[in-house]
């Protein structure tokens, strides 16, 4: 049985290799004219590897909200962490997925 447990435990912990490349990232945050622009910039000061032709901004639904979904090379789980807290502590970002 406790066998059984830890390998349950060891697939239900994804595995992230660093450097990872292509790093998913969706910044959803309140839809002003230039929030999809802020976002990529804040994004670039933080992190390499954005494709700006990949960026893409997705309008809620109501038009309230708007998604803005890029990839980045994440370095480590603290620079996703600090790419994550930067982006809430603006006041502008709703959620970081």
């Amino acid at each position: 049985m406790m066998k059984l447990k830890q390998e349950i435990q060891k697939q239900e912990e994804p595995k992230i290799e660093f450097p990872c490349a292509n790093y998913s990232l969706k910044i959803v945050g309140l839809k002003t004219p230039d929030y999809k622009d802020w976002v990529v910039q804040c994004v670039t000061e933080l992190a390499s590897g954005i494709d700006l032709k990949k960026v893409q901004a997705v309008d809620s639904k109501n038009g309230t909200f708007q998604s803005v979904r890029l990839s980045v090379t994440a370095q480590s789980e603290e620079h996703l962490k600090l790419i994550h807290q930067t982006l809430m502590n603006s006041g502008k970002v709703k959620l970081v997925l």
